[in-house]
């Protein structure tokens, strides 16, 4: 459990600061590049993403849980997993070369992107290493390296702002970063955890390619909250995909806090169920199900009655997204509640993981072809939201009846409560600026929290202990 605290503490840090330093640089860029030369370097960014998405099939997940399941033959896996991913890397870098040649790009652009593919195989590589790491349960370390990518990240836009340069030299900086990961996971993991040891085993790449179909489909099927971005152009027009892309920027906002939970509760599962540990397991899905419930719950009220009030003070023309960002937000929220079900069931449970979010990606695909046409992009959010729910409900009752049960609905009611409660003062304080507003809901909601005895001992003393680093860890 401390292990836990401590490991999304560190991760969070690094993430909220990284965030902080990338978007004052950032925003400076942007503006330096003009808006023709910012489309040619978001052109790069969508090649990295999208490739990036599907650059090892899932297969990281895969190895986490194995090596988490048993630590002696991490090397095994840290060998050909390293070789599985070069071959991975240099094959979806000769694809982009193949698009980008025949694609009519300037040659400017052409020249980023070849630097670009090859970012992405060396991005490639330093995804076994992170797979140790996490697998060790050792998230600081890549808290740490990832505020160092940051700086990196922050440093080469600054000196491309300073010294005049263009994109062919703002595509280096993906390559740089991952060659410093590579060097420096590289080092930890060698002198903490496994050896590489380049002595390939062909027939066990073959296992893991079995092994790994599951999380390969799921990896596939998780684009189902990423597919009415792609549709809304064609069935609607690039104004309403404006103000929907405006909307899901929150959402790529708040979903880094589940990402960073879910890093760090899944190994966990892995090694304390292989143990036989159900207990300590069933301990930490309540404990960490309800600190979700928690946060979840006033996100979603909050954004009910401040979505215009953010939309305005960021980006008042897009204010006719509010609808779709409040239902954004309230999808989002609801994906809190759940990532702790959804790191143990794709832990145990990868099959019909895989099964639910295959139908959640047929209703999503058929749900927005009928109504985006006549509704429009608040009809794509709130099909998004109705998808966030049915991953809720479908992956709850399998951990619950076929992983392991735990107390849950009853987790719901102080936080509810503590939010009509919050939604009553905000009623009265619509008024107020938005800073004023946020801060004052807040205090309501935390206030109420504490009254009804939400928190007992045992979290002040999990989060006194998360903070203390200097204190030991038992493994």
């Amino acid at each position: 459990m401390l292990q836990i605290g401590r490991n999304i503490l560190s991760l969070l840090v690094s993430r909220i600061l990284a965030a902080v330093i990338l978007f004052l640089i950032y925003t400076r860029l942007i503006q330096y590049l003009g808006p023709y030369a910012a489309g040619q370097y978001g052109l790069m960014a969508a090649y990295l993403t999208v490739f990036s998405f599907f650059i090892d099939l899932g297969m990281q997940q895969l190895v986490i849980k194995k090596i988490s399941e048993d630590k002696t033959q991490a090397s095994k896996y840290l060998t050909n997993y390293f070789g599985i991913q070069f071959c991975f890397g240099l094959a979806f870098m000769l694809i982009i070369y193949t698009i980008v040649s025949l694609a009519h790009y300037p040659i400017l652009v052409r020249h980023a992107l070849y630097i670009t593919g090859f970012s992405l195989l060396l991005s490639s590589m330093t995804m076994p290493f992170m797979a140790v790491i996490n697998a060790f349960q050792r998230l600081s370390i890549i808290a740490r390296v990832n505020f160092a990518n940051s700086v990196i990240n922050a440093s080469m836009m600054l000196a491309a702002i300073v010294f005049r340069r263009n994109i062919f030299f703002l595509a280096f900086i993906p390559g740089v970063v991952a060659g410093f990961d590579i060097i420096i996971y590289g080092f930890v993991v060698a002198k903490k955890f496994a050896k590489l040891t380049f002595d390939f085993d062909f027939s066990f790449w073959k296992k893991i390619f079995l092994w790994n179909l599951p999380f390969m489909w799921l990896t596939i099927f998780s684009i189902y909250n990423r597919i009415d971005s792609l549709l809304l152009p064609h069935l609607r027009n690039f104004t309403e995909a404006g103000y929907y892309s405006a909307a899901y920027k929150f959402w790529d906002t708040l979903a880094f806090l589940p990402a960073v939970v879910a890093a760090a509760l899944y190994p966990y599962f892995a090694d304390r169920l292989m143990r036989g540990e159900k207990e300590q397991v069933r301990e930490v899905l309540e404990t960490y199900t309800r600190y979700m419930i928690a946060l979840g719950i006033p996100l979603s009220i909050g954004a009910y009655f401040s979505a215009q009030k953010i939309l305005l003070f960021f980006a008042a023309s897009f204010v006719p997204a509010a609808p779709a960002l409040w239902l954004l937000i309230a999808a989002v929220s609801v994906l809190f509640i759940y990532v702790p079900v959804n790191s143990l069931i794709i832990s145990q449970k990868t099959k019909i993981a895989t099964i639910i979010t295959g139908c959640n990606l047929l209703f999503n695909l058929i749900a927005n072809l009928i109504f985006i046409p006549k509704f429009g992009f608040v009809a794509a959010a709130v099909i998004t939201l109705m998808s966030e729910i049915i991953q809720l409900v479908g992956y709850t009752i399998v951990v619950k009846r076929q992983i392991i049960d735990f107390n849950y609905l009853s987790n719901f009611i102080k936080p509810v409560i503590a939010g009509i409660i919050m939604a009553a003062a905000l009623m009265f304080l619509k008024n107020l600026n938005l800073w004023l507003f946020i801060l004052i809901g807040a205090f309501v909601y935390s206030v109420c929290l504490i009254l009804l005895g939400f928190f007992n001992h045992h979290d002040w003393e999990l989060l006194k202990a998360s903070i203390n680093f200097r204190k030991k860890i038992e493994v």
